[in-house]
């Protein structure tokens, strides 16, 4: 934090567990029930608010799960569309950056991930924004290798990057052992530096 950061006030504390507390009302009534199940007056109700203040603070019921992945995942292509270092480099970057002020919580986020893992609906709506970010990534790799972003290593190689990520977070939310996604992150990013490697000598 700068100098001239100051914490956050009153209001906006409040704001952030009033926000906390629909999140984790609507991932607890999805791993409950079911997403399409979790409608709006019963998260109001867990969360001790009215369905009024969940439409402000969230536009769709979408949002209130799915939100924060976008913003993560625009994180992400921001990053490789500006980072330094070859793309691996760029992926560690996003990867262990320090999360905005206020968004990370590790009790949440393992929530969130085992509801995006068993949810089909949500699964759904989390494969359109898998595709942006696998479309970003391969167009990445392109632009290091040289080649079109329609090939098949660019391709391939984007694949792979979202299959090591998804694997590892599923690992995550079953275990939520912190420690261990740390090992096995530093494990897929080695196997992805030797898969760029190997395209780089093709």
């Amino acid at each position: 934090m700068s100098a001239t950061s100051n914490p956050p006030g009153l209001r906006e504390r409040k704001k952030a567990r009033t926000r906390r507390a629909i999140v984790a009302a609507t991932l607890e009534l999805t791993l409950d029930r079911g997403f399409e199940a979790a409608t709006i007056p019963l998260i109001a109700e867990r969360a001790d608010v009215a369905p009024r203040t969940v439409s402000l603070y969230f536009p769709s019921k979408d949002d209130i799960v799915l939100q924060q992945v976008d913003q993560d995942f625009g994180r992400l292509i921001s990053t490789l569309a500006s980072g330094e270092g070859d793309l691996v480099t760029r992926l560690r970057e996003w990867l262990f950056a320090d999360p905005p002020e206020g968004e990370h919580d590790d009790e949440l986020e393992r929530m969130r991930a085992r509801a995006l893992i068993a949810d089909p609906y949500l699964r759904s709506r989390e494969r359109l924004l898998l595709e942006a970010a696998e479309g970003a990534i391969a167009s990445a790799v392109a632009g290091d290798l040289g080649e079109t972003v329609d090939g098949l290593g660019p391709r391939a190689f984007a694949a792979a990057t979202l299959g090591v990520l998804l694997t590892i977070r599923a690992q995550w939310a079953a275990q939520g052992e912190v420690e261990r996604v740390e090992q096995e992150l530093e494990r897929g990013l080695a196997f992805l530096r030797a898969g760029l490697d190997a395209l780089r000598r093709a």
